[in-house]
């Protein structure tokens, strides 16, 4: 059909003439076994095989005329009719050979290969574009996430530095309000006993040092501080003729004056202090070889605070003006401890009081 071996070369595949009318005609059958139709031998029209034709009728009769070599149409897109509904896509050329009977050369060169390969790079650049966006979402997404979790831990921040602005405001005035309720009640006390005024303050000051010295943590310090302003409480049950009385007191009398350190933990025990106040102010009379009052408690059961509250309450008493007795000077009480370290009062509380007046230079009014 062809004589040009160099149309055949090029192009290499199906091939039929067109004629001016658009009918063409078909040699053989590969161009049928190729598009998988049947339409008998011998001519049909074009625009039935290959409607892409309509349009370029007068490109067709140019060629015909000499007018012009070739024309094509690329990328034509066929779905056969077979089992598998199989897809094919041909470039169609319409082009002047050297036959010269009023027709010109129809050639279909297969590209289905190709085209697949690029619809399949194609879906690639598509997916990789899709991902691309789908990335740059999800990255706007964490950014915009980021940003906003650091707008709620900004706003976090200044809710919790404000609540703990608040609660160290709540927890000062708790403080200052408890420390005025301990005042209270020690002023209550010594309003029945006005020689005994400032005596369970500086009880607490001395005890408070002891402690420091000792090595106890400012937690155990404040516990001591407070049952020290505490630990005579109890004597608001003690009638005021006894605790002014200017002379010794009567045996029995003493056995009432007595009672205050019981009546002291009676007061104390249901408040919910956070040291074990109730039980310091009910030990602080009791010595270490189970003389004291008011259960006889010997070393290992009496609690080291009220070990401390002791030393520190015989001190500042005997340092001090009673109704029924001249103070002695602070030698004199502290010769009374020492004394009597390790069999009346704990020796390491003792040896750590003497400390602080004989060599540290301790004063109540430091």
């Amino acid at each position: 059909m062809f004589k040009n071996a160099l149309l055949t070369n090029r192009f290499g595949l199906h091939q039929a003439r067109i004629d001016r009318k658009l009918v063409i005609h078909l040699d053989g059958d590969s161009i049928q076994r190729y598009l998988g139709i049947d339409v008998g031998t011998g001519t049909v029209d074009a625009g039935y095989l290959f409607p892409e034709i309509v349009g370029i009728e007068h490109k067709i009769h140019a060629i015909l005329d000499g007018a012009s070599r070739e024309t094509a149409i690329k990328r034509i897109n066929r779905i056969l009719n077979d089992q598998h509904g199989s897809e094919i896509f041909f470039d169609l050329y319409i082009l002047k050979d050297d036959i010269e009977n009023g027709t010109a050369a129809l050639i279909i060169r297969d590209v289905t290969a190709e085209c697949l390969i690029r619809q399949s790079l194609q879906q690639r650049r598509n997916d990789i574009e899709l991902l691309q966006q789908d990335l740059t979402e999800k990255n706007n997404q964490l950014t915009r996430s980021r940003e906003e979790l650091q707008r709620l831990n900004s706003d976090l921040e200044k809710v919790v530095d404000r609540r703990t602005r608040e609660l160290q405001a709540s927890i000062d005035l708790s403080k200052r309000l408890f420390s005025q309720t301990v005042n209270a009640l020690m002023f209550a006390m010594e309003k029945r006993d006005p020689y005994t005024v400032g005596h369970q303050q500086r009880v607490g000051i001395l005890a408070a040092a002891i402690g420091r010295e000792l090595g106890l943590s400012d937690n155990v310090i404040e516990g001591i501080s407070v049952a020290s302003r505490l630990h005579d409480i109890g004597k608001i049950y003690v009638p005021s003729e006894f605790l002014t009385k200017p002379l010794r007191l009567t045996e029995a009398e003493f056995s009432v004056v007595q009672t205050h350190s019981r009546v002291g933990y009676e007061i104390l025990r249901d408040i919910e202090f956070p040291w074990p106040v109730a039980t310091i102010t009910l030990q602080h009379h009791e010595k270490c070889d189970g003389s004291g009052y008011p259960d006889g408690l010997t070393a290992d059961k009496i609690l080291l605070e009220s070990k401390i509250i002791t030393v520190a309450d015989v001190v500042e008493a005997m340092a001090t003006f009673r109704p029924y007795r001249y103070s002695s000077s602070i030698e004199s009480a502290l010769d009374e401890i020492e004394k009597n370290s390790g069999k009346l009062y704990d020796s390491q509380v003792v040896g750590t009081c003497l400390n602080l007046f004989r060599k540290k230079g301790f004063r109540w009014d430091d």
